[in-house]
């Protein structure tokens, strides 16, 4: 499972520099970037796994939240194993973060 979360990551990755932004892994295993007038945007890769995981949850919802020093939430975005992008949706939904946080899919 490690090797599928590695390999989404590394397309969000491919992703964030094809805009022209400056990407670094951290070591939560996210990624930022930063964008256009200096956002952060926060990605983070999603396999079937991590809903298992009693932390996630709580994760999301922390990951959400992290702020600009300006104020703004920074965009947080997931990219998820088609295996298991409705459950993401779903539990975004659950935790009422639909409005706050981007799901990607990759195309066929």
């Amino acid at each position: 499972m490690e090797i599928r979360k590695q390999e989404l990551l590394d397309e969000l990755e491919r992703y964030y520099r094809g805009c022209g932004w400056k990407v670094e892994r951290e070591a939560d295993g996210t990624l930022r970037a930063a964008g256009t007038g200096g956002v952060t945007w926060i990605g983070m890769a999603v396999v079937t796994a991590d809903l298992a995981d009693e932390g996630f949850a709580p994760r999301l919802v922390e990951l959400s939240d992290i702020r600009e020093d300006d104020g703004a939430r920074c965009p947080f975005e997931l990219l998820p194993d088609p295996e298991c992008v409705e459950d993401v949706r779903s539990l975004l939904a659950q935790l009422r973060l639909t409005e706050r946080v981007s799901v990607y899919s990759l195309a066929a």
